[in-house]
């Protein structure tokens, strides 16, 4: 339910590139790699783009493009403050009044590079607003509407955390008409430029010193690769163009250079090769001749946690493509998108109910019918049983009171005061067992003791359940006398002495005590 597929959409001089990508929370899976060479010069972009997507069937809910470098300027700002906010408000105005443009006329965005309580760094890029709404334009044609426009370049940064380039990388992107560099430090991005030189310019000095066409000067490049050492004197318009190459890589570090920490570390460097023309052989040994720098083609570590992303493709082609991809997923490192103000993308709520979440959809609103079903099963059964119960509640009550001439509305509140009101009398009148009260249980006492007995009460105790009497009497056969008359006389059935039976030296009488359970008595009434 919260897989999700994001597309990077890579357009380059020579062929479109897609990478997608299915992200969740916890999860960053592969999906499909394309490429589509673009043959036909004389079709316009937007048809190739419409055409391409349509053929491999693509997502477009969240698309990542990018703009090209030669549209982009970086600076780097220094503030003595890390705050977003405040950087937000501020970067604009250090950027207006070191470029001769007009803030209305450009979008700034920026990347923090280092970030303290009094000290922050960043690299703020802008683009002119015309080349971000002919880009837009472009891209409604072919029908699609991307989700974030990034920077070219400085977006091959989200490569970093995912093939663990650590320390200080240039990543070098030589494509077919340029060439691309981003300078890395602890995997933030804090330069990115590109020239106008890669791999044509290359095919086309090879097709002008040998004197053959195109498309054969493009198999010898590709068969032949970079000349060796030996060799570099047969090809000089190739060599020159690698130098080219070789020596804008070591400008744009030491144009990053004030950006690093100095020392040891901004010493070693590491050149870093995607793009499709850094598949020519032993480009990667020229480059570390030419520069003093160790030179690698991108390559995925076998124990790294995302090893599978690149399982089967080819990574040096794809890495573009790639890095807008994770532009769109919780791996990005760049958060930087052009697509600001009256540009800003606006999500077309429609597409919720595409092919994707139709059964989501389905299945929650069968959920809803569910859910309401059972509550108003709930409310018709709780009715039921409470109708149940107060026609229960009218039998007792009419039970209770045959005289009632009416029936009240609620007779289990009517049962409860009634309740309520006989406890109130019995506490008031001390009603005991049977329904008789304290003066009717002491009538009838007295009537069950004989009259001849000679005996004394001189205590009497009754509560709910016992009547306790301390006695005096002339001798022992008057206890004896006394409870065996008792006990045949209702309701002092259980009548028994209690304790023992004293003598009082001084009269010579006896001093007892009877007690006498109402309980079982009113029971067995």
């Amino acid at each position: 339910m919260f897989e999700r597929s994001v597309l990077g959409l890579d357009v380059g001089s020579h062929s479109l590139k897609a990478v997608e990508l299915r992200v969740s929370p916890r999860s960053l899976m592969p999906g499909s790699f394309r490429i589509h060479p673009r043959i036909d010069p004389s079709t316009p972009l937007a048809d190739q783009l419409r055409r391409f997507i349509q053929m491999h069937e693509l997502p477009t809910d969240q698309v990542a493009c990018a703009l090209p470098a030669s549209q982009l300027s970086t600076r780097r700002l220094e503030f003595p403050f890390s705050d977003a906010r405040r950087l937000e408000k501020a970067i604009p105005f250090e950027i207006e009044a070191e470029t001769p443009f007009e803030l209305e006329d450009i979008i700034v965005d920026w990347n923090l590079l280092e970030g303290e309580r009094n000290h922050g760094t960043v690299a703020a890029t802008l683009v002119k607003r015309e080349h971000v709404a002919r880009a837009l334009e472009l891209f409604e044609e072919a029908d699609c509407d991307p989700q974030v426009l990034e920077a070219e370049g400085l977006v091959l940064a989200n490569l970093a955390p995912v093939f663990q380039l650590e320390g200080i990388h240039l990543i070098v992107d030589i494509g077919h008409e340029k060439t691309t560099f981003c300078a890395l430090r602890h995997r933030r991005p804090v330069l990115a430029r590109s020239i106008p030189v890669a791999g044509r310019a290359m095919t086309e000095a090879i097709a002008a010193e040998t004197g053959l066409s195109f498309e054969e000067a493009e198999q010898r490049k590709c068969e032949m690769g970079v000349p060796g050492r030996d060799l570099e004197g047969h090809c000089p318009g190739l060599v020159s163009i690698l130098d080219r190459i070789a020596r804008e890589a070591i400008r744009t570090l030491e144009a990053a250079e004030p950006q690093y920490a100095g020392g040891e570390e901004a010493s070693q460097p590491v050149l870093t090769l995607v793009g499709g023309s850094a598949h020519l052989d032993r480009i990667d040994e020229y480059l570390t001749r030419k520069t003093g720098l160790e030179t690698t083609r991108i390559r995925m570590p076998a124990d790294a946690p995302h090893a599978d992303l690149v399982e089967g493709i080819d990574p040096i082609l794809f890495a573009p493509a790639l890095a807008l991809a994770l532009r769109l997923s919780g791996e990005s490192v760049t958060r930087m998108n052009f697509r600001q103000g009256e540009f800003a993308f606006r999500q077309d709520f429609r597409a919720f109910f595409g092919r994707e979440l139709r059964p989501t959809v389905a299945l929650s609103a069968v959920l809803v019918v569910l859910l309401l079903a059972t509550a108003v099963t709930t409310i018709v059964v709780q009715h039921r049983r409470a109708g149940r119960a107060r026609e229960a509640a009218a039998r007792l009550y009419a039970q209770a009171f045959p005289d009632a001439a009416t029936l009240p509305e609620d007779p289990v509140a009517a049962l409860g005061r009634a309740l309520r009101t006989a406890r109130e009398r019995a506490d008031f009148l001390g009603l005991y067992e049977g329904n008789r009260s304290a003066l009717d249980l002491l009538a009838e006492l007295s009537k069950a003791i004989p009259p001849e007995l000679a005996i004394r009460v001189t205590e009497i105790n009754i509560d709910r359940n016992v009547i306790r009497l301390d006695l005096e009497a002339e001798g022992y056969e008057a206890a004896d006398r006394l409870t065996a008359v008792l006990s045949q006389t209702p309701p002092f059935e259980g009548a028994r002495v209690a304790g023992s039976i004293k003598t009082d030296r001084r009269t010579g009488g006896v001093s007892f005590n009877v007690s006498i359970p109402l309980a079982s008595g009113g029971e067995e009434a």
